[in-house]
């Protein structure tokens, strides 16, 4: 056990940030190789200029204002999740750095960023978190159940025992925050330091099933992330 929990928390988070960078970028460059249709894909109206197209487009994937006129329902759903996962990526910079020049700004001292960690963690986990079960649930039945593919739910699945896993080491432990930021700072410095204790077991499966997202990213179905603004761009053009 002591050799898998080394190997997946100083070889194969190099492993996956390789993957990662390079799998993204293999696609994007096998999409901008592809040969141009012969017709104009354009949808309108459509903003003139090319920053006005970029503009529209990230207003369109961000707010999925496209899945709302679909799916109300669903769009919530979606919706959520995604400010959830924001908030997440936002405050996961913490784990790697800290704001301290905006801490210093309003005053805050331990106590108060303790405070604010708590709740703005468990707030950013729930939002993630429910909204995935009810996507998960939703392709048990009715038509959607037909149109699911074992992919769907392995992703679903994988999200879902990610949101778990970080949910326990929020409620359940109390991590010790400037060890975990120096564990995180040594594996991009190739300064190791020890894992720490106080995360438990559930760090190691947290940051293996991000690790595991990390390598199947560029090649499943969340590559739509990077691909839809591609595509949106096109139907502008």
């Amino acid at each position: 056990m002591d050799v898998i929990e080394y190997i997946l928390s100083y070889i194969t988070p190099y492993i996956a940030v390789i993957v990662l960078v390079g799998g993204v970028a293999y696609q994007v460059y096998r999409w901008q190789q592809s040969k141009p249709v012969p017709a104009h894909l354009s949808l309108f109206p459509r903003p003139e200029s090319r920053f006005g197209r970029l503009a529209d487009t990230l207003v369109d994937m961000f707010t999925m204002k496209g899945l709302l006129r679909v799916n109300k329902l669903l769009w919530v759903g979606g919706f959520i999740m995604h400010l959830g996962l924001l908030l997440l990526i936002l405050g996961h910079i913490r784990v790697v750095t800290d704001f301290y020049f905006f801490w210093d700004w309003i005053r805050w001292g331990e106590p108060e960023l303790h405070t604010f960690s708590l709740v703005a963690g468990l707030s950013a986990g729930f939002l993630f978190m429910i909204p995935l079960f009810y996507l998960l649930f939703r392709r048990f039945g009715g038509s959607v159940k037909w149109l699911s593919t074992p992919e769907d739910y392995f992703v679903l699945v994988l999200l879902v025992g990610i949101a778990i896993t970080g949910m326990h080491m929020r409620m359940v432990l109390e991590v010790d925050q400037h060890a975990m930021r120096e564990f995180m700072q040594g594996l991009y410095k190739f300064s190791w330091k020890p894992v720490p204790e106080s995360a438990g077991i559930s760090f190691i499966w947290h940051f293996s099933l991000v690790q595991f997202l990390m390598i199947y990213f560029p090649f499943g179905k969340l590559m739509h992330t990077i691909g839809s603004v591609f595509n949106k761009m096109v139907m502008r053009s």
